[in-house]
């Protein structure tokens, strides 16, 4: 099970006399759509898959995710709250029934140490994090042979023509790199091996092309460039899967897609300020006295892009938390706060300050008032307009009650914004907040979108298996139905029950 994450199968249908391997897998496999939890939360496919579960009950909606109980962002696999997520991946359950199981660098997998098979993780994914692994001598083993962490750091600034080209050399390098470690790991005895491949994801964000001010200054061919060397390392995979002495089923998959950025949630923070203070019966363009100086705030839109990016490469991933935590955190009055954005992958996801979630909460858990509040603030919300086009800011804003309800739906956001304008805007208005003007400083040309697949390939079986699956949710199981019952029938070949 190979995951290319976020590849875009419209851009995979547009160039396939440049992509090889993936047009004969769609040429002679079985291809899928299939439905994704990035319909509503971009960054939750990946433990939507592992687990099997939808976002409000797995609990996981963004690598870096609000903390009610601390009161500021922290990473999932924290230790000081990661034993709240269920995070129990199907390949847990495949390992433990004695077929040998090889889990590399799967996005969000918790708990190496508890693996009962080889599990790897953040080797060389798209969001940083130290990397850990169930068997530590195997993951030194990778990084001696294959480099620390080839896919490197991305800081969502914009990029200048120099560092996009640096950005795609580095990615060409990264995924070679990645092919190498998964043939290498491959040599171990596995019943079922399950990675992910993420240069795809980083060059869809940096690399998309398109023109426009919120988009980094990348050269038309070059996110194709790494497509083509993904490509090219997944011929190499299913070369050295053809040379198996029995057959081996191959499943290709993305969670979800890429497309030309949509995202408007650089307005989100002022939007829900200027409201907060209208509720609060506040002049909605600024309090009567001025807010205590942010200075961490001030510092991150102060810098020049190029600095930033070398900053944040330099000071490694605790103060890059710690400046984000700041200057997103730092100085709210939590009294004075009936509703808050959290950091997305580009959707505006709002939180409803409540009290016993919140601390120390504004509102009452099911009151009269928060159901007004609510209602008021979409009300608000609905009528924000394009200044130059007055077309609305906002297409559609679900409750996540309504759509997701859950075991730990408390750990996700009450409201989900979707957008409606085609690409970042810079200005826009209502009577309630004014004009606000801002761009998207991300430098990201390209961002998510919930158009997920599965390419298939093998026996007649195995594709009557895969026929009925129609979400990411189902991929796990349908991995642990074809071998456990394989197995219960007896079959003995290396592809299926591969004994240790």
């Amino acid at each position: 099970m190979l995951g290319l994450d976020a590849v875009s199968l419209p851009f995979v249908l547009e160039n396939r006399r440049s992509l090889p391997n993936l047009s004969g897998l769609l040429d002679g496999g079985m291809l899928r759509e299939l439905g994704s939890s990035a319909r509503h939360l971009s960054a939750s496919v990946w433990p939507t898959f592992s687990t099997g579960k939808q976002p409000s009950d797995h609990g996981q909606y963004f690598p870096f995710q609000w903390s009610a109980e601390h009161r500021q962002y922290l990473r999932v696999a924290d230790p000081a709250w990661s034993e709240d997520f269920d995070c129990q991946p199907f390949w847990h359950r495949i390992a433990h029934s004695g077929l040998p199981t090889i889990a590399f660098d799967i996005a969000h997998a918790l708990h190496d140490e508890r693996a009962p098979c080889l599990q790897i993780t953040n080797w060389s994914y798209q969001s940083s994090g130290d990397a850990k692994a169930s068997h530590r001598e195997v993951l030194k083993d990778i990084q001696r042979r294959f480099g620390r962490r080839p896919i490197g750091p991305e800081v969502p600034v914009a990029k200048t023509a120099r560092q996009c080209i640096a950005i795609r050399d580095q990615l060409v390098r990264a995924v070679r790199a990645k092919a190498d470690a998964t043939l290498h790991l491959m040599q171990r005895p596995w019943s079922l091996f399950v990675t992910g491949w993420y240069e795809a994801h980083r060059a869809g964000h940096n690399l998309w092309p398109v023109e426009g001010d919120f988009a980094s200054q990348a050269s038309p061919d070059a996110m194709l460039a790494v497509y083509a060397e993904t490509d090219r390392q997944l011929g190499r995979v299913m070369a050295a899967l053809q040379l198996e002495e029995t057959d081996t089923s191959l499943l290709v998959f993305a969670l979800h897609g890429m497309e030309p950025n949509r995202a408007q949630d650089h307005f989100l923070p002022e939007i829900l300020s200027r409201l907060n203070r209208l509720y609060l019966g506040q002049p909605p363009n600024g309090y009567d006295k001025p807010a205590a100086l942010n200075v961490t705030a001030f510092l991150r839109h102060a810098l020049p892009p190029t600095l930033q990016y070398r900053a944040a490469r330099l000071l490694g991933e605790r103060i890059q938390d710690w400046v984000v935590n700041r200057a997103l955190v730092g100085g709210r009055d939590w009294h004075e706060t009936p509703s808050f954005p959290v950091l997305s992958g580009g959707e505006g996801l709002i939180r409803f300050n409540v009290k016993g979630r919140e601390f120390p909460g504004y509102f009452e858990p099911g009151s009269p008032e928060l159901a007004e509040f609510t209602g008021w603030l979409r009300e608000r919300l609905s009528a924000i307009r394009v200044s130059t086009t007055g077309e609305p800011l906002i297409k559609n804003i679900s409750l996540v009650d309504e759509v997701l309800a859950g075991s730990r739906r408390d750990f996700l956001p009450d409201l989900i914004l979707e957008w409606a304008p085609d690409a970042p805007v810079n200005r826009i208005c209502s009577p309630d907040i004014g004009e606000i003007e801002v761009s998207l400083a991300t430098g990201r040309g390209g961002n998510h979108n919930d158009s997920a697949f599965l390419i298939a390939s093998g026996s007649d079986a195995f594709l009557r298996a895969v026929a009925p699956v129609g979400n990411i949710s189902k991929l796990g199981g349908l991995a642990e139905s074809f071998l456990l019952d394989d197995c219960r029938l007896g079959f003995e070949s290396r592809a299926y029950c591969r004994s240790s």
